[in-house]
């Protein structure tokens, strides 16, 4: 197969994927950079499900051994997705996702080397430019959820377990962090600014955490760490980002406004938004309108837009459709007029991952099956 090809039958499986990657020269130039034309053709074959080295080498017809040193040099290159088992030849391995392979396993290093710097460019040229755009919503669910503050609702006694970022942590047993994706491929863009917010924000738990650490992307924390970043998160603005379902939490993003995935397109694109974070359970509201001062501290904190604060007249004007309920608004408003309020509907979050991923397939008039032929065939 010659390298046209192998990059070809590559690109073709990727732009089948339900995420909707537009095929255009920016994909392929990212892709070149990023991927080998010998890597390009192993992954154009590997399924997208994980399988073991013995099904994937009788059919590719790679010995065994040949093959398993060749899907651990992808895994730790960030192609290949991994699972562990108990030996090597009871591994678990998968295609590595576009989103996984492009956006987060790159930049979780923090790397500043001449690769990065230059894979950067045309990573972020295609994300604002075609693949966020292209990005449709028919449902709720998305890749992360907001969840408040917590001392910014209403009353913090009555959070629903699911959205109180202290009690998510209670129900994880491994605690990793790395550099956020976003502003790290971005801080090495020269096309943008450096950011100013906190880097070692990324927070993985479980068997993912497990998994960063093995590849070197990540660091073990423990659980006072983890709080101790997160408060400084809080302080600086950023959006607490959990995984979008309740049970089996093993991603919380602490996200800014200008470079992350999913406010980035709330800022930079019209209505409608195609991509952003799933709004939590509550909403900005009033305690007293009476003590607000019209400052504009919770217009320059809301990270998407929600508030518009006009100087001259001293007025307000809150953007309810747009509002997030991450709670930054509230977190240092000066006088205490504004509180976080459940809303009339609670937010609809998945059980389970595989919930989840039953629950966005099924938006889009898929499912999982019907997905792994379309990829696979």
């Amino acid at each position: 197969m010659s390298d046209s090809e192998s990059y070809e039958k590559y690109i073709n499986r990727l732009v089948k994927s339900p995420l909707n990657t537009p095929k255009n020269d920016t994909l392929i130039e990212m892709i070149k950079k990023r991927v080998t034309p010998e890597e390009a053709e192993l992954l154009s074959k590997l399924p997208i499900r994980g399988t073991t080295p013995r099904k994937i080498s009788k059919k590719l017809g790679i010995p065994m051994d040949e093959l398993i040193e060749k899907l651990d040099k992808n895994t730790e290159k960030g192609l290949v997705y991994r699972v562990k088992g108990s030996i090597p030849n009871k591994n678990l391995y998968s295609m590595g996702d576009f989103m996984f392979t492009y956006y987060r396993m790159p930049w979780w290093s923090g790397n500043k080397d001449d690769y990065h710097r230059d894979l950067s460019t045309p990573v972020n040229k295609y994300y604002i430019d075609d693949f966020a755009k292209s990005l449709t919503t028919p449902g709720p669910s998305q890749g992360l959820r907001s969840v408040p503050v917590n001392v910014t609702v209403e009353d913090p006694s009555d959070i629903l377990p699911y959205e109180d970022v202290v009690k998510l942590l209670d129900t994880v047993d491994y605690f990793s962090v790395s550099p956020c994706p976003c502003r790290t491929r971005h801080n090495l863009d020269p096309n943008f600014e450096e950011s100013k917010y906190p880097m070692e924000v990324c927070f993985h738990f479980g068997d993912l955490g497990k998994y960063c650490d093995e590849v070197g992307v990540g660091r073990t924390v423990t659980k006072e760490e983890v709080m101790e970043i997160l408060k400084t998160c809080e302080e600086a603005g950023l959006v607490h980002a959990p995984s979008s379902w309740r049970e089996g939490m093993d991603t919380l993003c602490n996200c800014d406004p200008e470079y992350c995935l999913y406010t980035e397109p709330i800022v930079k694109l019209p209505d409608p938004v195609p991509r952003r974070l799933q709004h939590s359970s509550y909403v900005r509201d009033w305690t007293d309108e009476e003590k607000c001062i019209k400052c504009g501290t919770c217009a320059r904190r809301c990270p998407i837009d929600a508030i518009e604060f006009i100087k001259d007249e001293k007025k307000l004007i809150f953007k309810e459709n747009r509002c997030m309920g991450c709670g930054q608004c509230v977190y240092k408003c000066p006088t205490g007029a504004i509180v976080m309020k459940q809303r009339d509907k609670p937010a609809d979050v998945a059980k389970t991952p595989m919930d989840f991923i039953v629950r966005f397939l099924g938006e889009r008039g898929l499912d999982i099956e019907t997905v792994t032929r379309m990829i696979d065939s």
